[in-house]
């Protein structure tokens, strides 16, 4: 048996990923089994909370084939077999594992935050510096937020203990009020007339992060109407519900209500989280041409044609005639 705590040290589990790879899950003990050198052999592993480990079966009788795990056993098929096993080892930690780098409990919090709201995971992007990583919004992969370890006295203060830190965008014009030089700092490592440092040691509350790390995004693809996070989609919620009955917009006319045409892919990713489909109509919504959503978010285009026309609105071949049924403001 081979135990894998050392290998995983710095790693965190993705169980939903070990699912998707072929895990079967037992009571919280997830076990994958694939044949190797010739289906004579079963790599088992196993994940739990408590246990990681791994063996080799062999298949004719059934048993633990130990001499894999032990360093000094060698051999031409002793090493195929140990190449083998390892590789299947390295390709499940590879896929199903993401770096556990970052230590402190606000930097794990920030890293559960960004995934569960933007399904971004942490990229990193030099084999030199792994506590060096960065995050990048999809749409137009620019980055719009960095974790970095490094000493407290790059930042400016006299310390050599080390610190975890986040580089976030903020609005030029607006930056020389947020930087104190204690707990917010010009960027480290980034233009500082348009980024900002913050500690992560609980100098800085950790909701107040948030805000800022959903202003950060929304300026990595063009938003310069002001609005940050939440305040952004409730403006979107609150325009669906003034849109007349028999009336459509596209997202680019919800964008330049919101005061940036470039913002209609936002728009978009707002609207499919849309928490109340009854309360805020976001199948009023349909791209420049016309087209219904591919992926309403609430049952489909088929439900989004089914509404419109209760709304004595036209659809043919799942498009909507702009020049008929617009909302001009």
């Amino acid at each position: 048996m081979r135990n894998l705590r050392e290998i995983l040290k710095n790693k965190t589990i993705n169980y939903e990923k070990l699912i998707k790879y072929g895990f079967v899950n037992d009571n919280g003990i997830y076990t994958y089994k694939a044949k190797i050198y010739h289906n004579q052999f079963e790599v088992n592993i196993f994940f739990s909370q408590e246990k990681q480990y791994s063996k080799l079966i062999e298949m004719e009788n059934n048993e633990e084939y130990a001499l894999v795990d032990i360093e000094s056993s060698s051999g031409e098929f002793i090493g195929k077999l140990k190449q083998e096993y390892e590789s299947i080892i390295e390709d499940v930690i590879n896929n199903c594992t993401t770096k556990q780098t970052f230590k402190s409990e606000q930097t794990k919090d920030i890293i559960n935050y960004i995934k569960k709201k933007y399904n971004d995971e942490l990229e990193f992007l030099w084999e030199k510096f792994d506590d060096n990583a960065i995050w990048r919004n999809k749409q137009n992969n620019k980055w719009y937020a960095l974790l970095l370890t490094v000493s407290k006295r790059k930042l400016g203060i006299e310390s050599d203990d080390m610190v975890e830190i986040i580089d976030l965008r903020y609005q030029k014009e607006e930056i020389d009020k947020i930087i104190d030089n204690k707990n917010i700092f010009p960027g480290y490592h980034m233009n500082k007339k348009s980024w900002i440092t913050i500690k992560l040691d609980n100098s800085v509350d950790v909701k107040q992060i948030y805000k800022l790390i959903d202003n950060s995004y929304n300026l990595s693809i063009g938003n310069k109407c002001g609005l940050t996070g939440d305040g952004l989609s409730q403006k979107v919620y609150d325009y669906l519900t003034t849109i007349p009955k028999g009336k459509v917009v596209t997202y680019k006319q919800v964008a330049e209500h919101l005061g940036n045409k470039g913002l209609a892919r936002v728009v978009g990713n707002i609207l499919h989280k849309n928490p109340d489909g009854d309360k805020y109509p976001c199948y009023k919504v349909l791209n420049s041409k016309g087209k219904l959503a591919e992926c309403f978010v609430f049952g489909g285009k088929s439900v989004q044609k089914e509404r419109l026309e209760n709304e004595g609105i036209k659809v043919t071949n799942n498009m909507v005639d702009l020049k008929l049924y617009q909302w001009k403001e």
